[in-house]
């Protein structure tokens, strides 16, 4: 299970990676000003955002390999369709289209690898199946940087379309079927809305473990935004100080590379030493760090410098963080817990890009950066005044 999700979800990374890029240079030709600009790139996360917790409990009812499958051959759908837009009108529902089913996918496959983790080993399944997925992020950016610099027009949507269909025909034959018996589609459909509830049963479920929950739905929003906003922004300061798409993808790259090499290791160091509060104050302290610098630096190498060095932070931070919802989690259902989770993250999607265009039109791109710097600054005190929530937690 974890090597079959994990080579989807390294596949999907990749190709998103490349679409991504392109749409941020695409969509900056189309709006007017970064808060527009900002509004269409938190475009897809928004219903995403609305579809995650129902597709949470779909997963539970139709089954999680049938809902990844699902997923990924909707996002292939909808990079062909991408690839023949035009204008911000049509541009509109194609996102639409897209922030359905990447839920379908992330949510199904998270929740898969939860429920698949062994007992006392679940940094390591969740910190395994986060480095393939960091990898796809990490490589991603260098093809797409190479991919935009040598093909014109919407050649980088056709090929996300591409691979997303050829990892949809791996899910069917690679990805154990689930192990309880599951619902036909329209089935499933109809019970998450009448028997669920769509929203009332996860809401319920996640927030049934207490404060903890509320602090670790905290991490996911700000983590969202950040992902988010630096997806975004990125590859429009590297155009705007004049350097080409082969170095944005260079120093984006940076900001996942050193994530991917030490998101495995640290769950593994995180499992022996349980340093989860040690972990996520550090891994703030040198995101903050290293955005600020970030949004000084003017040069290609010190950039690179800065990305990286955020980077490593985040590793430290996200892999405890997520931990511990994997450790609360273990006696609920995963579906339902998963998609509260995701749905958390998702409204950090939305967020980032559209305070981060509205900073910007305001201060300045390079200011819209320095605050997402100081946000991880200030989360590192509410994290100091609630270590004794997080510490209760490293001995389970």
């Amino acid at each position: 299970m974890l090597i079959s999700l994990s080579v989807v979800i390294f596949v999907y990374t990749v190709a998103t990676s490349i679409m991504q890029y392109k749409l941020a240079l695409f969509v900056d030709e189309l709006t007017p000003s970064y808060t527009f600009f900002g509004l269409i790139m938190g475009l897809p996360w928004l219903f995403s955002l609305l579809t995650d917790m129902p597709t949470g409990a779909f997963a539970e009812r139709f089954g999680k390999k049938r809902t990844v499958t699902l997923g990924l051959f909707g996002l292939a759908l909808s990079g062909f369709i991408l690839s023949a837009v035009s204008n911000v009108f049509n541009l509109f529902w194609v996102l639409v289209l897209f922030g359905i089913f990447e839920g379908f996918l992330t949510v199904a496959g998270m929740a898969s690898i939860i429920a698949a983790s062994p007992r006392l080993k679940e940094n390591r399944f969740v910190g395994g199946y986060l480095s393939a997925s960091s990898f796809g992020y990490a490589v991603g950016p260098l093809l797409a940087g190479a991919v935009v610099a040598w093909f014109g027009g919407q050649t980088p949507f056709l090929i996300f379309a591409c691979i997303c269909f050829g990892a949809g025909v791996f899910s069917i034959f690679a990805i154990p079927a689930d192990s309880k018996k599951t619902e036909v589609f329209f089935t499933a459909l109809r019970n998450v809305v009448i028997k669920d509830r769509i929203y009332k049963a996860e809401l319920k479920e996640f927030f049934s473990v207490g404060r903890i929950a509320v602090f670790i739905g905290a991490f996911m929003l700000v983590s969202g935004m950040w992902s988010e906003f630096i997806w975004a922004m990125e590859p429009i300061l590297i155009k705007e100080a004049g350097e080409s798409a082969l170095w944005g993808g260079v120093i984006l790259s940076a900001f996942v590379v050193p994530f991917a090499l030490l998101d495995y290791p640290v769950g593994r160091w995180i499992d022996r030493k349980q340093k989860r509060f040690l972990s996520i104050f550090f891994g703030l302290f040198a995101c903050g760090a290293g955005v600020i610098a970030f949004s000084f630096a003017h040069s290609p190498v010190l950039m690179l410098s800065a990305a990286a060095g955020t980077s490593v932070g985040f590793a430290f931070f996200y892999v405890a963080a997520n931990g511990i919802f994997d450790s609360f989690s273990t006696y609920h259902a995963r579906g339902l817990m998963t998609g509260v989770w995701q749905s958390a993250e998702d409204i950090g999607f939305v967020i980032g890009p559209i305070l981060g265009g509205l900073l910007a039109d305001i201060w300045g791109l390079r200011a819209a950066f320095m605050f997402f710097g100081f946000i991880f600054l200030v989360l590192m005190l509410a994290v100091l005044k609630e270590k004794q929530l997080i510490v209760g937690y490293e001995l389970r």
